[in-house]
């Protein structure tokens, strides 16, 4: 399995579940979109018209006993955990439900034209380096009902680069177009789990037939690598449910509804962010004064509210602009650290949840806008500093200030071990990526160069 995986990108379990499993699975999910709570109802028109109806976590609040034969599935856990060599974590749970047309347009269909893969340093369910989708097909993808078609061997086309000591650049390939691109249809039925690794190409075919096409696409990262924008927030439900040996799974999770969704509009459940601002000196940017005390930058997070259900949890769209609009600094990336959570005082039936996350500045201790309300007086820090400010009862939350500044500094998570961290940009920025599309000229992409707007460094176009 693994030599097979690493030459090709993908790896297929056959008859992983069997039918009865499948039913099991599928049947909360089918009755969601039939019932029209899934996240994507008030966009366009609704399932069982011709579409790409989707659903992401929701589920999993009402069903939690369907892990079992999903994300928890012994045989889906130990294969991608042997994959990785290491523990995994879940991180997209979305199911997709394609009725008969969809896909299908005025203009024949052209294999290949719809060619992509998930990298993608916009979303929390694209922005790590050792990840993998598990695919479980409720129905047998057939040529009529639209193959999940795979390009073998194109994940080996981008590369990860070394680290600067804090986060690494990846040169994305660009997808070409549809004729440069060799897919085969892996022919999939019901009972089938595909593992693609997550820099594989990749594509859905149109439904021609006439009964649903339906499935589950999760996805899973290595814990070593984790995701630059933060993880997904999962029901509590779902992670109280899982045995004790696998409740590693989803590790972030809420009990107070606050989970990945799109309802009205979206939700993420991210209530605040902490900000650990490095400069070339490796000094922090901290804010208060001698008497009151200092503290890291820290802002309400909220959602974009353009976000799709695979943009949930990323709050950074929101932080990037409040950092300029109150400090004068520009940050064209971050890189998320840790997520922090508890209960709200006074009330159990509420949490609050806080995402620290890092940058690293090219200049020196740039200077600030004056000081004002928000910014009050502020300071460049060394880590010596801060064990001073701290000793000295002057730093908030000083002892996980200095364990996140650690973290970032060694590229250590908050056990010790060794992670890889990338780019992590805001959802909006999407606007900037075509790397991952059909129809780019070959070569790759440097995901982690920003031009001196902070923007993402235009492609080369050939």
């Amino acid at each position: 399995m693994k030599n097979e995986f690493a030459k090709n990108g993908y790896y297929i379990l056959r008859n992983a579940l069997t039918h009865a499993e499948v039913d099991r699975l599928a049947g909360p999910i089918r009755a969601a979109f039939s019932g029209g709570d899934y996240d994507t109802y008030q966009k366009g028109s609704a399932y069982p018209a011709p579409g790409i109806h989707s659903m992401g976590p929701r589920v999993l609040e009402e069903h939690p006993e369907i892990a079992e034969v999903s994300l928890a599935h012994p045989a889906i856990v130990a294969a991608v955990q042997e994959l990785f060599g290491e523990p995994a974590t879940l991180a997209q749970y979305w199911s997709i439900m394609r009725p008969p047309g969809a896909g299908i347009s005025d203009k024949p269909f052209v294999k290949g034209s719809t060619a992509h893969y998930d990298y993608k340093p916009w979303r929390c369910v694209g922005s790590y380096v050792k990840w993998m989708f598990a695919v479980v097909p409720f129905v047998d993808y057939t040529e009529t009902a639209g193959p999940l078609a795979v390009s073998p061997g194109s994940h080996l086309e981008t590369s990860l680069l070394p680290s600067n000591g804090r986060v690494h650049q990846v040169d994305a390939a660009q997808v070409p177009s549809s004729n440069e691109i060799r897919l085969v249809d892996p022919s999939l039925k019901k009972g089938d789990v595909v593992l693609m690794d997550g820099f594989l190409w990749h594509e859905a075919r149109p439904n021609y037939g006439n009964s649903d096409r339906c499935g589950l696409y999760m996805k899973f990262h290595a814990k070593s690598s984790p995701p630059a924008c933060g993880p997904t927030i999962y029901p509590s439900a779902v992670h109280d449910i899982l045995s004790d040996d696998v409740k590693h799974l989803v590790p972030y999770h809420r009990g107070d509804g606050r989970y990945a969704a799109v309802r009205d509009e979206p939700v993420g459940g991210i209530d605040e962010a902490r900000l650990v601002i490095e400069d070339s000196d490796e000094k922090v940017l901290v804010l208060g004064n001698d008497t009151d005390g200092w503290q890291l930058p820290k802002f309400a997070a909220s959602e974009d509210p353009s976000a799709h259900i695979l943009d949930v949890c990323n709050v950074m769209g929101s932080l990037v602009t409040q950092t300029h609009d109150q400090l004068g600094l520009q940050l064209p990336w971050l890189s998320w650290i840790i997520d922090l959570s508890e209960p709200v005082k006074d009330d159990d039936t509420e949490e609050w949840r806080c995402r620290v996350y890092g940058h690293r500045l090219q200049t020196a201790a740039p200077v600030l806008k004056s000081a004002n309300d928000v910014t009050r007086q502020h300071r460049w820090m060394s880590a010596d500093d801060l064990e001073e400010v701290n000793s000295a009862g002057l730093l908030e939350c000083g002892p996980g200030v200095l364990k996140w500044l650690h973290m970032w500094q060694k590229e250590e998570d908050e056990d010790g071990s060794p992670v890889t961290r990338s780019f992590g940009v805001p959802s909006t920025d999407v606007e900037y990526y075509s790397f991952n599309q059909n129809g780019n000229p070959k070569g790759t992409y440097r995901i982690g160069e920003f031009d001196e707007n902070g923007r993402p460094a235009p492609a080369d176009l050939g």
